[in-house]
């Protein structure tokens, strides 16, 4: 092999080693609550750091949902590797739905784009069939009950949480009732390493 030769395949054996890590990802657990059919603005109270968001309306029905985990730190302080599946601690029951307000709601789930926090125009795609591959992940969550091992994609649509063992929808039927959670991810078959990534996910309450 010549010297040239050589050089370039040192760099190439190098970039491919600085790839297989990654900054630990960060997935955050936001709260959004969408109202379907209301023709006015309601009021709207939140704490920032309660992880609960509460809607009262002009009416006696109160809306509201608060989670039991905000915040999902893959790794933890450690690297994330290429091509790998993470999940949460508790596969089942990491994270707590409540059901804060007084009426039966549906729960509602999307994804979105994992963002290097230092420039958000460098990001992981979110896939949407469940495959990953060069900057793209996927995503999934499981619910406590369910059919076992069994996980459903998150995708950047706005999709109804559902039982895969029946198909029906995840609702919370009364004030303290509760469901629990878990979250599924597989990292990119090829991305830079050195970067710390951000993704959100918006968990929806809808009147049922």
């Amino acid at each position: 092999m010549t010297q040239q030769r050589q050089i370039a395949y040192d760099r190439e054996v190098s970039r491919k080693s600085a790839m297989k890590q990654i900054k630990a990802g960060i997935i955050t657990i936001l709260l959004a609550i969408i109202l379907a059919g209301i023709p006015y603005l309601p009021v709207m109270a939140q704490d920032g750091n309660s992880g609960q968001t509460t809607i009262t309306m002009n009416t006696e029905a109160v809306m509201g949902i608060s989670l039991g985990q905000v915040e999902w730190r893959v790794e933890g302080e450690k690297d994330v590797s290429l091509n790998t599946t993470y999940k949460t601690d508790l596969p089942a029951s990491w994270c707590t739905i409540t059901n804060e307000g007084n009426t039966n709601v549906t729960m509602f789930i999307k994804g979105d784009d994992a963002k290097w926090v230092s420039d958000p125009s460098k990001k992981w795609t979110l896939g949407s069939t469940g495959d990953n591959g060069k900057n793209v992940y996927a995503l999934w969550y499981h619910i406590k009950g369910d059919t076992a091992d069994s996980y459903t994609v998150v995708t950047k649509d706005l999709a109804s949480m559902k039982w895969v063992r029946d198909g029906e929808p995840l609702n919370l039927a009364k004030h303290d009732d509760t469901q629990q959670f878990g979250l599924k991810l597989l990292t990119p078959t090829q991305f830079i390493g050195g970067r710390t990534m951000e993704a959100n996910i918006t968990l929806s309450a809808v009147a049922a």
